[in-house]
């Protein structure tokens, strides 16, 4: 987005340069003739098509290459702009921040690469651009600015300018409905609901929404979706849960966590019905909505369910083409199955240790190539060693 916005102001640059040619000197200190900077601002000009031909072409082999969704994620952030609920994205609710990205780029995701985040790019810009060609010529006129009485008058004066433009601006914009939320039925329905008298139609809507939030958390929170969730990832529970809790509340809730974490993990009754939600028999969880610690774990569950999902699937490949001629228990060669010797999770923490979280398609390919290896072993060996483990 920088080098895009940099290749269209770059002209604008020039033209301001030989504008004041004389002032700055910039052109006279590199050696070029004042006639030579049209061929420069053409060729700036002339180069803007295709470079952004040439940024496509490249962003398609970014994301063939790496398995990057650049496009995708570009349309859904034009997606969350026109959905948002304040004429100022930045000003947006704080719950919209998405909590999945490191912290440093969080308000770059929430400025959505809009109009309004190459707004703010430009106006930076150019006051670095006038700030530093400013620079240049009093450093060429040798201008003491501090020594000039005249210096508060004109800062002043361009201070009441200044808000003087911005609050026409602002005006202006208001007048032309510049950035206007598109979709406000939801900040309606807010002003509505402080009102006496509230339209019928839109307290439907807002009573109908309500009700869909209500359904969703509520199976979110019966018997039947717990129980699928801890029988199928009671692993994952037990060695993420240490990082969740902090020292402190570990130490402060110390018997209270005890007594839980052994009457989920240990007592789940395995009779219970994942059909039904009505179903008394097994463990009684509270029905109360999800916090945000609720929340917050199951997101990264989610998160690091996908990751190895994706993850398998590019080195399913690799795995299929290990297999061997013969079963190495028995050495048969029917019903052959091939097992890797690490866990997919064990290699995926060693990649991270090394490589960063970043999903690498080739990287993580040839890191697996090199650390993984492989036992081929039958189908009736497998339901052997099954049935001794559970034994």
């Amino acid at each position: 987005s920088c080098d895009t916005l940099s290749l269209l102001y770059t002209p604008f640059i020039m033209i301001v340069v030989v504008v004041f040619r004389d002032e700055a000197e910039i052109t006279k200190l590199y050696g070029i003739k004042e006639s030579d900077m049209e061929f420069y601002v053409l060729f700036a000009l002339a180069i803007i098509p295709f470079q952004f031909i040439a940024d496509m072409f490249l962003q398609n082999a970014l994301e063939l290459l790496h398995g990057w969704k650049i496009l995708e994620y570009l349309e859904f952030c034009n997606y969350r702009f026109q959905q948002r609920e304040s004429r100022w994205k930045p000003f947006e609710n704080a719950n919209t921040i998405d909590e999945c990205i490191d912290e440093s780029f969080r308000s770059l995701d929430q400025l959505c690469f809009s109009s309004q985040y190459y707004m703010l790019n430009t106006v930076h810009v150019n006051a670095i651009v006038y700030f530093v060609i400013g620079c240049e010529m009093m450093a060429r006129a040798k201008y003491n600015l501090f020594a000039d009485p005249a210096t508060f008058i004109i800062v002043s004066i361009i201070c009441l300018f200044c808000a003087f433009l911005k609050a026409s601006m602002i005006g202006l914009g208001n007048l032309l409905g510049v950035w206007h939320v598109k979709y406000e039925r939801r900040n309606r329905q807010l002003q509505v609901l402080q009102n006496e008298e509230p339209i019928i139609e839109v307290q439907e809507n807002i009573n109908r929404t309500r009700h869909d939030i209500y359904q969703v958390e509520k199976r979110l929170s019966t018997d039947a979706f717990r129980y699928k969730f801890l029988n199928y990832n009671r692993p994952w529970l037990i060695s993420t849960l240490p990082s969740m809790l902090t020292p402190r509340t570990m130490q402060r809730s110390r018997p209270f966590l005890i007594s839980n974490l052994s009457r989920v993990l240990g007592q789940i009754n395995l009779d219970i019905s994942s059909d039904s939600e009505d179903d008394d028999d097994g463990l009684e969880f509270d029905s109360r909505p999800l916090t945000f610690t609720s929340r917050s774990m199951l997101r990264k569950w989610l998160q690091q369910a996908e990751r190895r999902i994706r993850l398998n699937e590019i080195v399913q490949p690799l795995i299929l083409q290990s297999r061997g001629g013969e079963c190495e228990m028995c050495l048969s060669r029917n019903l052959l199955q091939v097992e890797p010797m690490y866990s997919l999770e064990a290699m995926d923490q060693q990649f991270i240790f090394q490589h960063g979280d970043e999903i690498d398609q080739v990287l993580w390919k040839k890191f697996w190539q090199m650390n993984q290896r492989y036992h081929t072993i039958c189908l009736p060996c497998i339901q052997r060693r099954t049935k001794r483990e559970q034994n």
